[in-house]
């Protein structure tokens, strides 16, 4: 049996066939690390069916009614906004290079369509809020009012962001494909991991009946509290190396960032697992959510409005770890009594106090480990 399909029926590869000459001709727009992510994106195939960033009529369509103008399911508008000064350097129908922060040169971008477009309406419908507490929020009104629509050429990928961890979708569905798996569960995450997000995984793959599981964090930026890249990669190495069943679980970063999109974002993380080669994708509470602003199952909700997605949801409510039985269990399972009761937040505080979190939080390995780079000084997270 195969692998699931890329989203829209073909996985995009868009490659830049230009000599150093030609690119010296071109203005150069050295663009902030989000761009860059999603201009790989685009051309290595995360986000097919999308060829590049978008002009008004799809940016409309995806605001709307959460479909492309093919029709076929996208939640997420992705676009490139610019200041109209930066604008005024180059035409539609020109083609542009956007250069990485060393200023070398990661893509091409032939640029369709400038154009304007009611933020409001895009914040109101896209994240369900206009307030700038909400990051999506900010970063939408912080950036350029120019939006430039236009497909995307990779020439080069951008520098790894550690040691070549970041597979491309052409890569992960070749690994799965030599494991003989053709049912894979991905799972998404910002932070390094815990006790609940390893009962989430396991039981998700028991759930599921997939042959495998695909651990999949996103790199770029968070928000601040969250746990930094090279804490999360070095606590899933611990989990490979010492605890995950052997054969059963494949590793790879993200180059994306977290957009704090809620039911929407939710929807956006299964298509884009999709593409790398997962059936099916765990969807947990309050999935891709930012402190008060969705409901805790609204994510979980998002998918009964779409027949068509081609991946399966794998929902879970909250779980807890039970300290009369020494298991997690889902909330209906745990008596409240013996439950423990841990936030992200107080597990933040023991650790920069250097107080091991209890085994039943977080692996006392990882722990260990987050507490002697903060020793050393290393930034764990995110300020």
């Amino acid at each position: 049996m195969a692998l699931v399909k890329p989203h829209g029926g073909r996985l995009v590869e868009r490659r830049a066939k230009i000599s150093e000459s030609e690119l010296k001709d071109l203005f150069v727009h050295k663009a902030d690390e989000t761009v860059v992510m999603d201009a790989e994106q685009i051309a290595l195939g995360g986000f097919s069916p999308i060829e590049g960033f978008f002009c008004r009529n799809e940016m409309q369509g995806v605001v709307d009614s959460m479909r492309l103008e093919s029709g076929v399911p996208w939640t997420l508008p992705i676009t490139f906004n610019i200041s109209e000064a930066e604008a005024e350097n180059f035409s539609e129908k020109d083609t542009i290079v956007l250069a990485g922060g060393n200023g070398e040169a990661v893509a091409l971008l032939h640029v369709e369509e400038k154009f304007g477009f009611d933020k409001n309406e895009t914040v109101e419908k896209v994240y369900g809020t206009k307030s700038l507490e909400h990051p999506g929020v900010k970063r939408t009104f912080d950036a350029g009012n120019v939006f430039v629509g236009g497909k995307v050429d990779l020439i080069k990928r951008a520098e790894s962001r550690f040691g070549g961890r970041e597979l491309a979708p052409k890569e992960t569905r070749t690994a799965f494909e030599q494991r003989g798996w053709s049912n894979v569960l991905g799972f998404h995450t910002r932070n390094a991991i815990h006790r609940s997000h390893e009962f989430v995984q396991m039981e998700g793959l028991k759930k599921s009946g997939c042959d495998g599981l695909f651990v999949h964090p996103v790199i770029g930026r968070k928000k601040s509290g969250d746990f930094t890249t090279p804490i999360i990669v070095e606590s899933y190495r611990i989990m490979a190396d010492k605890f995950y069943p052997k054969g059963k679980v494949v590793f790879s970063a993200l180059s994306t960032f977290s957009r704090y999109g809620g039911p929407r974002e939710a929807i956006f993380t299964a298509l884009v697992r999709k593409n790398y080669g997962c059936s099916h994708f765990v969807v947990g509470r309050d999935h891709t959510g930012v402190r008060d602003f969705y409901g805790p199952f609204d994510s979980h909700k998002i998918f009964d409005g779409f027949d068509d997605l081609d991946v399966v949801p794998v929902k879970f409510d909250e779980v807890f770890y039970s300290k009369k039985t020494g298991e997690y269990g889902h909330a209906a399972d745990v008596e409240e009594e013996h439950r423990l009761h841990i936030s992200g937040t107080q597990i933040r505080k023991m650790l920069l106090e250097g107080k091991m979190p209890p085994a039943g939080a977080m692996r006392p390995e990882i722990s260990k480990m987050i507490i002697e780079r903060l020793e050393k000084g290393e930034e764990v997270f995110v300020e």
